[in-house]
C-alpha cells in the first residue's frame, strides 16, 4: 500500500492562511509569535497529521550549531535564600548558575535571576512578571533548607529543579550523583590504606542529598564488617561546636575524616596536622582546588544540563508537574589533592590521641580503655 505524502510546512501555511515562515516559527514554539498564533498553527498541524522530517531537523540543528545563536527568550533562575550572597557563597551552587548562563547563551537564551525574598516580591508578583514578559522556562536553585516546597504556578512553567532540596521532589531535576560521589571517596581512602573512616557533616546537608552520604557509609560497614564503625558527627557549623569535634576525635580516633573544607580548618585549629596526623577528603571541591583531596561534583556541567532540559521542555510545550519526574545525574571527578597519603599497613594511636604509625598497634588508650573498634 503506497504511503501518504508527507504534510509539509507550506501545506499547513496554506490551510492556516499564514506565511510559511510564520508556521515554521510556530512549530518551533518561537516566543516571537503571539501565543494564540502558535496554538492555532499547532492545532492545524496536528489535525493534518504533520510530523517533522527527522533528516531535516538534524540538518537544521547542524546549521544552528555553525552560526552564532540569536536571542530566543529568557529563562528564570528562581531562588528563595535569605540573600543572594548566601546562595552564591556556596561554590557548587555558583557553578550551577555559571554553567546555566553559559549554556543558555550558546542556545540563544538569557538567564535572569528572580529572588523571592526581595522586598516587595511575592509568588503572585513573580508570575505577573513572568506572564508579562512571556517567560516560560524556570530553573529552581537549590533550596536554603532541606524538605522545602516552593509553591509556584507550575502549570505556567517549564521548570527544572537542582538537587533534592525541594520536597516533595515532583519536578524533573538535575543533580550530582551523590551516592556515587560518596562511594568514590570511600573507595579511594580504602585504597590508600585508611580504615578508621569518620564522617563529619551537618544533618541538614545529608538531608539535602536524600541521605546519600550516610547511607553509603552504612552500606560500606555492612559489606566490610572488619572496618571500625565510627559514629557520624552531626556537625552544625557553629564556632562553639569545635569542642564537639575535639571530643569526637579524641574518643573515636579516625585516621581519615570526610567532610567539608571548614572541618579541615577546624582540625588544624585543634592541633591536627593534615595529612600527617590524619587524612582528609571533601565531597564538595572546586575544580581549581588542588590542595584538598576529594570529589569535584561538576557543578558547571550540572547547570548546563539543566538549561538543556528546560529548553527541550519549552520546545515540546511541556508545563506543569510531570506525571513521572525524570532525574539526570552527573558524575563527580576525583581530585587527588594533598590531604591524603598512602598509609602503612599498621596504624596505631600516637601520643596525645592522634593517629600515628607504629610497628604494633597499642590496644589501650591513655585513659586505660580499649581502643574502639
Amino acid at each position: 500500500m503506497p504511503s501518504l505524502p508527507r504534510v509539509t510546512v507550506r501545506d499547513i501555511a496554506e490551510k492556516a492562511g499564514l506565511h510559511f515562515t510564520t508556521v515554521s516559527l510556530a512549530l518551533r514554539q518561537s516566543p516571537r509569535l503571539k501565543a494564540s498564533t502558535r496554538e492555532k498553527v499547532l492545532k492545524i498541524a496536528e489535525s493534518m497529521g504533520y510530523r517533522p522530517d527527522p533528516m531535516l531537523a538534524a540538518l537544521n540543528a547542524y546549521r544552528k550549531s555553525c552560526r552564532p545563536a540569536h536571542y530566543q527568550a529568557t529563562i528564570a533562575w528562581i531562588h528563595n535564600w535569605p540573600s543572594p550572597e548566601q546562595l552564591y557563597s556556596n561554590g557548587e551552587f555558583s557553578q550551577y548558575y555559571a554553567g546555566a548562563t553559559e549554556r543558555a547563551q550558546e542556545r540563544g537564551y538569557m538567564v535572569e535571576e528572580f529572588w523571592l525574598k526581595e522586598p516587595g516580591m511575592s509568588v503572585e508578583k513573580l508570575h505577573r512578571i513572568l506572564r508579562a514578559r512571556n517567560i516560560q522556562g524556570a530553573l529552581l536553585a537549590p533550596q536554603h533548607l532541606a524538605n522545602t516546597y516552593l509553591d509556584l504556578r507550575y502549570e505556567e512553567l517549564s521548570a527544572v529543579a537542582f538537587g533534592y532540596t525541594m520536597q516533595p521532589a515532583v519536578l524533573d531535576l538535575v543533580s550530582n550523583h551523590h551516592v556515587h560521589t560518596m562511594t568514590l571517596q570511600l573507595k579511594k581512602v580504602l585504597e590508600l590504606g585508611y580504615g578508621r573512616i569518620g564522617l563529619v557533616i551537618p544533618r541538614e546537608w545529608d538531608d539535602k542529598v536524600e541521605n546519600a552520604w550516610q547511607s553509603s557509609l552504612l552500606l560500606l560497614h555492612a559489606r566490610r564488617p572488619d572496618l571500625p564503625r565510627i559514629p557520624i558527627l552531626w556537625e552544625v557549623w557553629e564556632e562553639e561546636e569545635t569542642r564537639h569535634l575535639k571530643a569526637w576525635m579524641k574518643e573515636y580516633r579516625p585516621d581519615v575524616v570526610i567532610s567539608f573544607h571548614t572541618t579541615a580548618h577546624r582540625l588544624r585549629s585543634i592541633g591536627y596536622n593534615i595529612p600527617h596526623d590524619i587524612g582528609f577528603a571533601c565531597p564538595f571541591l572546586d575544580s581549581n582546588d588542588h590542595y584538598l583531596s576529594g570529589v569535584h561534583q561538576n557543578g558547571r556541567l550540572i547547570g548546563r544540563k539543566a538549561v538543556d532540559m528546560v529548553v527541550d521542555m519549552i520546545h515540546r510545550r511541556e508545563t506543569g508537574l510531570p506525571e513521572t519526574p525524570v532525574r539526570v545525574l552527573v558524575e563527580g571527578v576525583w581530585q587527588a589533592g594533598k590531604t591524603l597519603q598512602r598509609q602503612e599497613p599498621v596504624r596505631a594511636v600516637a601520643e596525645g590521641g592522634k593517629p600515628g604509625r607504629a610497628a604494633k598497634p597499642k590496644p589501650v588508650t591513655s585513659r586505660g580503655r580499649k581502643t574502639p573498634k
